[in-house]
């Protein structure tokens, strides 16, 4: 017999005593069931004389009104009649035959409370007030209402035993019978699983014999190897725990890769910083010393801007050596209002250019964010320097702010930049954030890794979706400023 075949046979021995609990579980189900309805029909009944019992004290009481000085409640005696025989006829039409005697005895007691009542209405009405006081009291307190209650006694008697005893006796001999049932069943599960047990552990040498395939692949260096669980017993366990241990190597090589990156931006960096700061520190200099020669007020805006463009360049290299060698993260409260403003305040030249239509809809009362605002304002620049870009012939460029809750329910502010350029194919899209990573033949592929760097250092989070032909969108999202943010500095006013 083949191993397929030799589970096949367990797996059916071990379903057996499950189909046979199920069909006693039905069967005893639909007892129960049957028996409980019995005992519906019989409370029903008990609540049907509760009214009755109702309807029969109301009669008395309007007799008692109408003693008392209320001429409307003679009135209402013949109402009462009618609400007792409507309930009477109801509870004694469901009634069995041995019961039939007790209605007979309600309808009897209720027609001589109709008689009592039709007598001290005529004492009354006669100005006989005491006797008829009298008449009422004899008549219906002491005689009729204790008759009433040994009748209604016996009634709710009868139900109990009738209906609430006798299920219970149903109900236990069904669980009984179900009991012997199931122990039969029991004893018939513990041979098939036995035998079940004995075919089943024969085919644990399969995914054994896969998972050592997977870690000998593995031990031989290719860590995208993809081990899947096939079970959920121990040896699925295990093959999860070494998927586990597979990904974190494989995250691992991908963090050296990362460090050595960062290493050759280090030193990428450092070249940059020798060859451009020193002319872009002359280049200040003499825009300084020029705009204190001239006076035309167009020629000092002109050089006002040269020394602002080289203060921010030079805060971009100052940026890129800290990217290849961070410091500690000192955050700010920021509107992100106002960094979206400064982030777009270089760009206008360039969007008149272009001719590309600039969109800016941030949410009202958005709060203050937790973040370094030059990182996070350089990180703006280059994702919108990138969304232009791929904008040569014009588009629309559509940025929007909105409250967002994170991960784990964390707060934050969703800030979306959108363009409508011709969009990134989707084998490249999970590498554009990688340092160097650029489809550009001029471009350095630094600008989002810095941006990815800098978002994350606050916190947040950068995603890229886009669609060829129709464009992309960055996300960023980033948390809500606590109390543990640092006070801003003072800005010098020189």
């Amino acid at each position: 017999m083949t191993l397929q075949r030799k589970l096949l046979l367990g797996f059916s021995l071990m379903v057996l005593p499950t189909l046979l609990v199920g069909v006693e579980a039905i069967r005893t189900n639909a007892l129960e069931r049957g028996t409980l309805e019995t005992l519906r029909q019989r409370l029903a009944h008990s609540r049907t004389y509760a009214e009755v019992e109702d309807a029969m004290f109301n009669q008395t009481q309007v007799v008692w009104r109408y003693l008392s000085g209320d001429p409307t409640a003679k009135k209402e005696f013949p109402l009462t009649q009618q609400v007792v025989d409507y309930w009477l006829d109801r509870w004694a039409a469901g009634l069995p035959a041995d019961e039939i005697p007790l209605a007979d005895a309600v309808r009897r007691i209720e027609g001589e409370i109709r008689a009592v009542a039709a007598r001290v209405f005529l004492l009354y009405d006669s100005g006989r007030r005491e006797a008829a006081a009298r008449t009422a009291r004899q008549e219906l307190v002491e005689r009729l209402q204790p008759a009433l209650a040994r009748v209604n006694r016996e009634v709710y008697r009868q139900a109990r035993e009738s209906g609430v005893q006798r299920a219970f006796a149903e109900v236990a001999g069904i669980v009984e019978a179900k009991r012997r049932v199931l122990w039969a069943i029991g004893l018939l599960a513990l041979a098939a699983g036995l035998g079940a047990s004995w075919l089943i552990s024969r085919s644990l040498a399969r995914p054994i014999g896969e998972l050592r395939q997977a870690m000998a692949v593995v031990g031989a260096g290719d860590l995208d190897h993809e081990i899947e669980p096939r079970s959920r017993d121990e040896i699925g366990e295990l093959a999860s725990a070494f998927a586990h241990m597979t990904e974190q190597l494989r995250q691992s090589r991908a963090q050296l890769v990362q460090s050595e990156k960062l290493a050759s931006i280090g030193q990428m960096a450092a070249a940059v910083a020798h060859g451009l700061r020193n002319p872009l520190a002359s280049l200040r200099a003499a825009a300084q010393l020029a705009r204190h020669r001239v006076e035309a007020p167009a020629a000092r805006e002109q050089l006002n801007a040269i020394v602002e463009q080289v203060d921010r360049l030079d805060l971009r290299i100052a940026h890129l050596l800290a990217f290849s060698r961070p410091a500690p993260f000192h955050p700010l409260r920021e509107s992100v209002r106002t960094l979206v403003e400064g982030a777009l305040s270089g760009f206008a030249e360039l969007l008149r250019q272009r001719r590309i239509e600039l969109a800016v809809n941030c949410a009202a009362a958005l709060p203050e964010i937790r973040v370094d605002p030059m990182r996070l304002e350089q990180a703006l620049t280059e994702i919108v320097s990138n969304a232009l870009d791929a904008m040569p012939d014009g588009g629309r460029l559509e940025i929007r702010a909105r409250a967002q809750d994170g991960a784990a329910g964390a707060t934050g502010v969703m800030l979306e930049i959108a363009d409508s350029g011709r969009g990134i194919p989707p084998e490249i899209l999970p590498n554009l954030c990688e340092p160097f990573f650029t489809t550009r033949p001029e471009g350095t592929g630094l600008g989002l890794a810095i941006a990815k760097r800098y978002i994350e250092e606050a916190g947040g989070r950068l995603d890229i979706v886009s669609t060829v032909g129709r464009g992309t969108t960055v996300r960023l999202w980033l948390p809500v400023a606590t109390g543990d943010v640092a006070p801003e500095p003072v800005r010098s006013l020189a």
